[in-house]
């Protein structure tokens, strides 16, 4: 006997869309961790930043920490430094994002945008101050003007279209959870 596709049935898996979900996050990635450590020797947008960030808004806290940690050591190795200081704050960034946009937060620009400048703004102070200003090293106000703030500022600028490549992979990949509501039952009181 011949069985006939479910017209109601999804055309691609959910755990297929999940994966496929992962691997074009992966990619971006990679294709972010290669074009900042390539080109001209000007300072360079930190593209994995945004991405880790624009993941946490849409995944929940323990894959978008996992991610944020991975993301920050490849961002650690791309700019030449001590790996862990960045993959440590965006884990804990990532997973404290993800739990603000899960439970208080609506999903949109607009408060992507604000977080993701706050969280910014604190690493590039602390990256300033751990990196540069508390060793007291000659014209470290130069390395804050002339490459850690333009930066900050091509990374601002580059945060909408990574937030926008993201949105769209999990509207397309995305599983989409449908909430099921129960029939009222007569036979109980309800007070």
């Amino acid at each position: 006997m011949r069985k006939t596709r479910d017209p109601n049935a999804p055309i691609i898996k959910p755990g297929a869309k999940i994966a496929i979900k992962w691997f074009v996050f992966v990619f971006f990635a990679v294709f972010m961790h290669a074009s900042s450590t390539s080109g001209s020797a000007g300072p360079k947008a930190l593209l994995l930043f945004p991405l880790a960030a624009a993941v946490a808004v849409f995944e929940t806290e323990i894959p978008s920490a996992v991610f944020g940690s991975a993301a920050g050591l490849l961002l650690d190795v791309a700019l030449g430094k001590l790996p862990g200081f960045t993959a440590l704050w965006l884990c804990i960034c990532c997973a404290g994002m993800s739990a603000l946009f899960g439970s208080l937060l609506r999903r949109n620009i607009v408060n992507y945008l604000w977080s993701f400048a706050l969280t910014g703004g604190i690493y590039l102070y602390t990256d300033y101050y751990f990196y540069y200003k508390i060793w007291a090293y000659e014209g470290y106000e130069l390395v804050l003007r002339h490459r850690l703030i333009p930066s900050a500022l091509k990374t601002l600028a580059w945060s909408l279209p990574v937030f926008g490549a993201v949105y769209l992979t999990e509207r397309l990949c995305g599983s989409s959870r449908k909430m099921k509501l129960e029939e009222q039952d007569k036979n109980i009181d309800r007070v």
